[in-house]
């Protein structure tokens, strides 16, 4: 069976402890949203096909009236996510930013619109670093608890957001110089 990225996140997720398939999705949406979306409907049919394949095993931990399943990971899924961690044939990701699609058309719009482009993407990356490290304070695993390249990770983001946030205030700075040399 050919995995899919997102199996290996699923992988990855119920590597430390048993996940159900929501708190899988909250994984992916507070520890690894920086670099990788997981969507609901890619991720049940995707566990289902998991525990077909002998990757993970599914267990019923149902409450009441309210169903349950948790994950958890089997031999062979730890040997697939190693195997899968260790292969260098990795290809280039490229960055898809809306936003920087539309400063690389401003040309056509007048300077105020591109300040204000630019503007909001500082804010946007402000914005960003900030509910990390909400995220972070916030979480029910303890950042104690993470693993060396999880604290490598988020300080990656972290570097990250903040080089883009600088980047966009410089750009403003040089379109509003630009401005009142046109004045």
């Amino acid at each position: 069976m050919q995995l899919s990225n997102t199996a290996y996140v699923v992988l990855g997720a119920v590597e430390r402890r048993p996940r159900s398939g929501y708190d899988i999705k909250q994984f992916a949406d507070k520890d690894i949203r920086l670099f990788w979306a997981v969507g609901f409907a890619q991720l049940y049919p995707e566990l289902k096909q998991m525990v077909e394949a002998g990757l993970i095993e599914a267990e019923d931990a149902s409450t009441g009236g309210r169903k349950r399943t948790l994950y958890r990971i089997t031999d062979l899924g730890l040997e697939a996510l190693a195997d899968w961690v260790s292969d260098p044939d990795t290809p280039p990701q490229e960055l898809r930013d809306e936003l920087l699609v539309r400063l690389f058309f401003s040309d056509v719009a007048d300077e105020s619109t591109r300040i204000q482009l630019a503007a909001r993407g500082a804010e946007r990356h402000r914005a960003a670093r900030a509910a990390m490290y909400r995220e972070k304070e916030s979480s029910a695993v303890p950042a104690t608890s993470w693993g060396s390249m999880h604290r490598e990770v988020f300080d990656l983001g972290v570097a990250y957001h903040t080089f883009m946030s600088d980047w966009f205030d410089g750009l403003v700075e040089r379109l509003n110089a630009s401005e009142e040399e046109a004045r």
